[in-house]
């Protein structure tokens, strides 16, 4: 960092809040295209001047699943606070797959000298019909915090973050 903007003391721990420099972004040699996922991987990272294909984030289906189920059987036995409890510890598993996921790619990046090109997922959520067991894995699937994650990841190292439209990705 190169300057410390404020600090807070608590009781227990002290809090700083500091500057820390942007690198320039690089001009990328390759890219690396990125498919996010709401069922199986969350990620799967390719790049098609090597042909190196990274899945990412298998675990993520089985954590939703497990605490949806758990979720539902403490919503019939009326033990609504433990609901809130149980969903702010799926949260943070999510959270922090999430961070590992995006520290990866922005890694790979850097390895390879390679931007990172995503599809422009605005407005997923406003499709026709859907089946309601996918609905509830679209609604609850975090591809935004991903991409927030994976957006100032590659900003601190001047990884350039392209958007493409997703028809015939």
């Amino acid at each position: 960092f190169t300057k410390i903007n404020q600090a807070e003391i608590d009781e227990e721990f002290v809090y700083f809040s500091c500057t820390v420099p942007e690198r320039p972004e690089m001009i990328p040699q390759q890219f690396i295209g990125v498919d996010r996922n709401t069922t199986g991987h969350i990620a799967v990272a390719a790049n098609p001047d090597t042909g190196f294909v990274r899945m990412m984030g298998k675990k993520a289906l089985h954590i939703h699943t497990k605490y949806k189920n758990i979720r539902n059987r403490m919503q019939k036995d009326g033990q609504y606070r433990k609901v809130k409890k149980i969903k702010d510890r799926e949260s943070r598993i999510v959270r922090d797959l999430n961070h590992k996921i995006s520290k990866e790619l922005v890694q790979m990046a850097v390895r390879q000298n390679a931007a990172l090109v995503f599809e422009d997922l605005s407005g997923i959520r406003n499709t026709k019909k859907q089946n309601p067991d996918f609905k509830y894995f679209l609604h609850s699937w975090s591809f935004y915090q991903l991409q927030q994650f994976i957006g100032y990841k590659a900003k601190l190292l001047g990884v350039p973050v392209l958007y493409v439209r997703p028809e015939y990705t």
